[in-house]
């Protein structure tokens, strides 16, 4: 019987949520050429998979630290399932700008984050953390305590991970990279071939040529 990772990797498969494309490769917004490319937003359309993806993280929040009292989300792709999570969980939402805004009251954090809250970070999907970092920051930087981080999908990038190591931030995705690379093999969504260049893809990404 598949776990409930393997159960979300089929999720995010079938909505194309994460797109695998080893001879069309995709630009991410830091130049990097890539097989791989995660588009949670689609999950959003879907009443019955948002609601399984709600679910699935609000129960990892609940096990694994109890003790949240306010969910921050990474603006702007994580906003919409954060506040359903905050919803489910009875708590208080803020979001996270990348930087602070050029107008108005020039926020970087949005809603009323008190003092010494104990806060847990969500975002949509970790590739290189820079942004997910900025977020973490902005909360503790506020007298917030960060009590952990969770996503929906991890590239398993070392960047990311080891940022995450040396800033003390305990980490728990839903899903996995490689976890879908093994799904999509087991349904031919790719070849062995393609399978192999994919994960030469993840161990040297900055320098990954199609």
């Amino acid at each position: 019987m598949h776990n409930i990772e393997d159960f979300i990797a089929e999720l995010l498969l079938s909505i194309k949520a994460v797109k695998l494309q080893p001879h069309n490769p995709f630009v991410w917004a830091n130049g990097w050429n890539s097989p791989i490319y995660c588009d949670n937003n689609k999950l959003n359309s879907s009443p019955r998979l948002r609601n399984i993806i709600k679910m699935e993280l609000a129960t990892t929040i609940a096990e694994n630290f109890p003790d949240c009292e306010v969910i921050a989300g990474v603006a702007p792709n994580a906003i919409a399932m954060g506040v359903l999570v905050a919803e489910e969980l009875g708590v208080p939402f803020v979001f996270v700008h990348p930087h602070p805004k050029d107008h108005g009251f020039e926020n970087m954090i949005e809603g009323d984050l008190k003092i010494r809250k104990k806060v847990v970070v969500i975002d949509d999907q970790v590739n290189v953390g820079i942004h997910t970092m900025t977020a973490i920051d902005a909360v503790r930087k506020s007298g917030c305590k960060v009590l952990g981080l969770v996503s929906i999908f991890d590239f398993e990038l070392k960047e990311s991970h080891e940022k995450f190591k040396k800033a003390d931030i305990e980490y728990i995705p839903l899903c996995t990279l490689s976890t879908i690379l093994k799904h999509a093999a087991e349904i031919d969504y790719i070849t062995e071939v393609e399978l192999e260049g994919l994960k030469q893809w993840h161990k040297a990404p900055a320098k990954w040529k199609p």
